[in-house]
């Protein structure tokens, strides 16, 4: 599999699982995934679940923390790290993807709400949300 490819696979996969976290939870707090070099072994990281009471910058550091100790151990091919953003009234589900060889943020736009919310067209955001873990 080559580098876009994984890009894009590892980017629809974090897109799918934060849309099932939109429509059960109303938000996506932060998660991870991790995809193996083939793009293939998927595996997530919810910190919520170990830590009920966190704040959102408990969370989003739980998570990093969760991928840096994942690319430390190896076969890691791509990560993504998915959340809610909001910007006055404005919410959307903001996505960050990396490879070994590139890094991508993008900003979905949400409307409606429980099981009706819907994706906007994704909106590619200047710089990314953190610093590149897995891209140079």
């Amino acid at each position: 599999m080559n580098d876009d490819e994984l890009l894009e696979k590892t980017l629809y996969v974090a897109r799918e699982a934060g849309m099932l976290l939109l429509r059960k939870q109303g938000s996506v707090l932060p998660f991870g995934l991790t995809l193996d070099p083939a793009g293939d072994n998927p595996r997530t990281y919810f910190p919520r679940d170990q830590l009920p009471r966190a704040s959102w910058d408990e969370l989003l550091e739980a998570t990093l923390a969760h991928l840096e100790r994942s690319i430390g151990a190896g076969g890691i091919g791509a990560i993504a790290l998915v959340t809610t953003l909001e910007s006055g009234s404005q919410s959307g589900m903001g996505v960050q993807v990396e490879t070994r060889a590139s890094a991508l943020f993008l900003v979905y736009p949400y409307t409606g709400t429980g099981q009706n919310r819907s994706l906007g067209e994704p909106q590619t955001a200047e710089g990314l949300l953190v610093e590149p873990l897995l891209a140079p």
